[in-house]
């Protein structure tokens, strides 16, 4: 018989008990406590019914049991607060904010008509509060500028402690304190007013001092966002982290093996990016104080690196002639391809937009869209000599991030303003700046655009190629004025002094002396006979045999009659002797035409 068939055994099967009580009290001997409760009908929703007096002890044991486990009133919370979402707490702290934007708002409006003036100027606040946490912000403020003349010009020094060349330049964003940084090591902390507040001597200038300190030649500096940290690299391979309201030590970063040649913060945050002459581009967390990732690099020594909003960074490797962008979130590397000599160092513009510079005398500028330069200006700052084929490095660049201003430095004694017009794809020069001779290694603009600070040296800060003994190693500040500020001073006459509709297009040859030519995209011949019409508006002085205008004020017309610009580029002998031979020979194959 199979072992799942049981056998009916009919003596012993006992019929089963009908009521509920009676099959309990078979199974466990005793009666159950099941309380009474009266049926409820199928189908009737479940009512609360009062209990009645009647009720047997067990259903009182029960009643109170449950109100024992009855949750307590200051267990409940007093508000919805604790258990809204993240997207409900957006949109209560959004409307909060529009609450108090709109009560200052109708105390400051008195009219119907200051009211809808105001709602409008509320719009637009928003909007440009939304941008500018996002760096979507992008604003035109290079044509508010006055002219050169009118900027002032201070400069800091510390012999004591920076003798040799400086290299670098940072500015805190919260309070506007300037750091620089020298080839001896040091580091110097000063006011935008020009008061040192502080140095960080190097090892060599105290080697008392208990604390890590820099043994080699300070080559970068960077300051985070919230003005916290202040890192600094040298030519070592060593990053030091510093605070930036004390000077005091926090920690080193051991990884790069050659010399930092570039720091930069992704705004907002405390992620650091390095690059070196290891060819390597390393990720930083500064929260932790720890190595995140290595981004890759180049098959040079990578010279240049600037960071924006985005998880991402822009580095130019030298001598490849290449420039890469590290998206970290796609996880990917976009290479573009570049014709200068050397690029020696990068700035974005926007997110979409940046400018390169060369060895070569030349500014590039870029989009992200394209692989190759949208403009490539030639010869910017002049030649080295007189007569002679090698032009003026371009050592510097600076950007005010999310608007059309840039500036250049080199060794010619000038810094050039330019107005970046990404979507023309051009740039233009707007005015000349005189400074202290020397060369410019680092540039970097305030947050307002207020100032323009710039690190001189005798020499290079990566070699002594060139030396200018008559420079001196100093910051210099520019005081830009705008045209507001002009407005304001009584008896001032604006309109002589601004530089609207008189921005210069640069050729490819260097030459900024003619407004309203283009002949950054031409050829050979369309420069000549261009050239030709300049001198041919001069009169008939080239016919006469006379000595011919070495400055290019004869092609700025009117510009001539407050001389404004004459003064601004008498101070830039080299651009007016480079332009003698090639006027001459113009003049010769006009007469020979």
């Amino acid at each position: 018989m199979p072992f799942f068939v049981k056998a009916k055994n009919n003596s012993q099967t006992k019929p089963s008990p009908k009521g509920r009580k009676e099959r309990r009290k078979a199974k466990f001997g005793r009666e159950s406590k099941v309380a009474n409760f009266p049926k409820r009908k199928r189908g009737s929703k479940f009512q609360d019914e009062e209990i009645e007096s009647s009720a047997s002890s067990s259903d009182e044991e029960q009643i109170e049991h449950i109100k024992r486990f009855k949750p307590d009133d200051s267990m409940v919370p007093d508000s919805d607060e604790e258990h809204e979402t993240a997207q409900e707490k957006k949109e209560r702290l959004a409307n909060e904010y529009i609450k108090e934007l709109e009560t200052m708002k109708s105390l400051a409006a008195e009219d119907a008509d200051d009211k809808e003036q105001h709602s409008v100027s509320l719009q637009q606040q928003l909007r440009e509060d939304v941008l500018k946490a996002s760096g979507k912000l992008h604003k035109k403020v290079a044509l508010t500028y006055a002219a050169a003349e009118n900027h002032t010009i201070s400069i800091l020094q510390c012999k004591k402690f920076q003798w040799k060349t400086l290299t670098s330049i940072a500015i805190n964003p919260t309070d506007n304190s300037i750091f620089s940084g020298s080839l001896d090591g040091s580091i110097v902390k000063y006011s935008i007013f020009g008061e040192r507040l502080g140095v960080i001597k190097s090892f060599h200038q105290n080697p008392s001092e208990t604390e890590p300190r820099h043994k080699a030649a300070v080559f970068a500096l960077a300051i985070s966002s919230n003005g916290k940290y202040l890192v600094s690299g040298d030519e070592s391979g060593m990053i030091y982290v510093w605070e930036a309201e004390t000077l005091r030590y926090v920690d080193k970063l051991k990884r790069h093996t050659r010399a930092v040649t570039g720091l930069v913060f992704r705004r907002g945050t405390l992620t650091l990016y390095s690059c070196s002459l290891d060819r390597l581009v390393f990720e930083w967390c500064l929260e932790n104080m720890a190595f995140v990732d290595n981004l890759g690099g180049h098959s040079c020594g990578v010279l240049g690196i600037d960071a924006l909003y985005r998880p991402s960074c822009i580095t130019v490797g030298g001598a490849d002639e290449t420039v890469n962008v590290y998206a970290m979130e796609e996880d990917k590397q976009f290479q573009f391809t570049g014709k200068q000599v050397s690029i020696d160092g990068v700035k974005l513009v926007n997110e979409n937009t940046f400018l390169t510079h060369g060895q070569d005398g030349s500014v590039c500028l870029w989009s992200t869209n394209r692989k190759r330069p949208l403009q490539h200006l030639k010869v910017t700052h002049g030649y080295i000599a007189p007569h002679s084929p090698e032009p003026q490095w371009v050592t510097a660049l600076a950007s005010l991030v999310n608007t059309d201003l840039a500036a250049s430095g080199s060794g010619d004694g000038m810094i050039r303003l330019w107005r970046v017009d990404a979507q023309a794809h051009k740039l233009f020069a707007l005015q000349r700046i005189a400074i202290p001779p020397g060369f410019v290694n680092s540039l970097e603009f305030t947050a307002d655009g207020s100032k323009l600070v710039a690190a001189i040296g005798r020499t290079h800060k990566h070699g002594r190629w060139f030396v200018n003994k008559k420079a001196k190693n100093c910051v210099v500040v520019i005081s830009l004025v705008t045209l507001e500020q002009m407005r304001s001073k009584p008896g001032v006459d604006v309109s002589t002094s601004s530089d609207d509709g008189n921005e210069i297009e640069v050729s490819q040859n260097g030459d900024a002396g003619s407004e309203n030519i283009d002949v950054s995209e031409g050829s050979d011949e369309d420069n000549e006979t261009e050239c030709e019409q300049e001198e041919n508006s001069d009169g008939e002085e080239d016919e006469s045999g006379e000595d011919e205008k070495i400055s290019d004020d004869d092609s700025d017309g009117e510009n001539n009659a407050d001389g404004r610009r004459k003064s601004s580029r008498e101070l830039d002998t080299s651009d007016q002797e480079v332009n003698i031979p090639r006027r001459k020979s113009l003049v010769l194959l006009k007469r020979r035409r």
